[in-house]
């Protein structure tokens, strides 16, 4: 009796040690030698189980909404585009571009650019007094861009004719409360650019931000549309 325990306990082994060195084949690797050596533990993009296979500790993981943010620049370093000067016209634009100037490498002006203003009142009014020109010179590409852009993203609520009167607000039985701003009005005409940018980057009342949407050169280029409505009215 002892030894048939002693065989069965044999097979069991060595069947477990031969288990070990399972060989590799199709899409199996074989058995790991480290957990992390065939399971990546960076982020995989569609795969719903991420970090599975590698729970060490707190630390080394992290909530799939969390990967999926929006990264910062590393410290140190300067993202391609990264500036807001105010251009002497459409050439030094293009110099930027990388057109025009020999061996140039394109930095368009992106959503990066710094924006010094914090989301207060106080802030708002600083910056409507501060932020007194369109810094993008004005050209018909320009204003046809900034006038597909505001179509897209502002006419929904103060209408193509920037009124106020937007499809969210004169669609059959239309219940919607907030008022869209009237931005053809004696009050939004003497307003500073300021005024817009500083809407487009935090929203204002209902209305959301837009800078994670547009560029730094298209809401500029949207504000020139907005003033061309004002002066076509």
């Amino acid at each position: 009796m002892k030894y048939a325990i002693g065989a069965i306990l044999g097979v069991a082994l060595f069947a477990w040690l031969f288990s070990l060195c399972s060989p590799a084949g199709k899409n199996k690797t074989g058995h790991e030698y480290m957990p992390d050596m065939y399971h990546p533990v960076t982020y995989e993009a569609n795969v719903v189980a991420n970090y599975s296979w590698n729970h060490w500790d707190e630390e080394s993981t992290f909530p799939k909404a969390r990967l999926s943010q929006p990264r910062k620049p590393v410290a140190g370093t300067i993202a391609r585009g990264y500036t807001a000067v105010n251009y002497a016209g459409a050439g030094a634009l293009d110099v930027v571009r990388g057109k025009n100037a020999p061996n140039a490498i394109a930095a368009p002006v992106n959503g990066q650019v710094p924006f010094y203003y914090e989301d207060t009142e106080e802030e708002r009014l600083r910056c409507e007094k501060e932020m007194t020109t369109n810094p993008i010179p004005l050209t018909k590409e320009g204003l046809e861009r900034g006038k597909n852009l505001y179509n897209l993203y502002c006419a929904i609520c103060h209408g193509e004719k920037g009124d106020g009167q937007g499809y969210i607000v004169t669609m059959p039985n239309s219940k919607y409360l907030a008022q869209p701003k009237n931005l053809t009005d004696d009050e939004m005409k003497q307003a500073k650019e300021g005024r817009y940018y500083f809407a487009i980057m935090y929203g204002k009342n209902v209305m959301g931000g837009y800078a994670d949407k547009l560029s730094y050169e298209e809401r500029w280029q949207v504000i020139h549309y907005i003033r061309s409505l004002q002066q076509s009215k």
